[in-house]
């Protein structure tokens, strides 16, 4: 082969090098799909799931609380009727969501989304009270009112509940009133230690500014400031 001839091969097997080259560099998708999933390639996110619970509830509630100061002789029937409650609930709490209106209600927003999946039928056995008697003696205007729940079947009605006269539907019911005794927390004046000081320009002030206060607490046992109204049925139908 002659000098010439050697030149011009090696000069088309450049030609053709480069224009390979060029063509990959051009065309960089073929070389990126072949190389995914092997080197450098991201690795799939897995979607965050709801976290959700089912709480089974029991919605027939036969107590109520009002203030210790209402006179419980002038708590009064008022109707029945029949109403829908929710038995079973479901509490989801979706951490993106959360994430979101914490971004926007920095001070404690509720993530927690409560749904309603069972409702049941209940009589609900409405009363009224007189307001609270104040300390000259009156009474508040007004009455206010609350509620307690039962089974149907354990009413026993003949017939729909809203129809019966009001007489003959508290028949149903018997009512009783307690106080109950609950713990509260109190400071231990004997055991705690408060500094030495007055008020100036309505500011306490300590006498000795390296004073410390050291207050200790201790529980005692007091009369709720709520009485327990509690209604029962005088015959019921089951024993459920």
């Amino acid at each position: 082969m002659t000098t010439a001839k050697t030149v011009l091969v090696a000069g088309a097997a450049a030609v053709i090098a480069g224009g390979l080259v060029f063509a990959i560099r051009m065309n960089p998708t073929t070389a990126s799909n072949d190389g995914r999933g092997t080197i450098g390639a991201p690795e799939p996110v897995a979607p965050v799931k709801q976290a959700s619970q089912l709480d089974q509830l029991n919605p027939f509630n036969h107590e109520a609380s009002i203030p210790a100061i209402v006179d419980p002789a002038t708590i009064r029937f008022e109707k029945l009727r029949t109403v829908e409650l929710a038995s079973k609930t479901q509490t989801s709490s979706d951490p993106q969501d959360c994430k979101e209106r914490q971004s926007r209600e920095p001070d404690g927003s509720n993530c927690q989304t409560v749904k309603v999946v069972e409702k049941v039928k209940a009589i609900e056995a409405t009363y009224s009270y007189a307001g609270p008697v104040l300390s000259a003696g009156e009474s508040l205007p007004g009455r206010e009112t609350f509620a307690v729940y039962f089974r149907p079947e354990d009413v026993g009605a003949d017939g729909p509940v809203g129809k019966l006269k009001r007489d003959q539907a508290a028949s149903f019911f018997q009512v009783n009133t307690y106080r109950p005794m609950v713990e509260e927390k109190v400071i231990d004046k004997a055991n705690s230690h408060f500094c030495e000081g007055s008020y100036v320009d309505g500011s306490f002030v300590r006498k000795d500014p390296t004073c410390q206060d050291q207050v200790q607490y201790a529980k005692q046992t007091v009369p709720s400031p709520y009485l327990t109204v509690q209604v029962d049925l005088r015959n019921p139908v089951s024993t459920k």
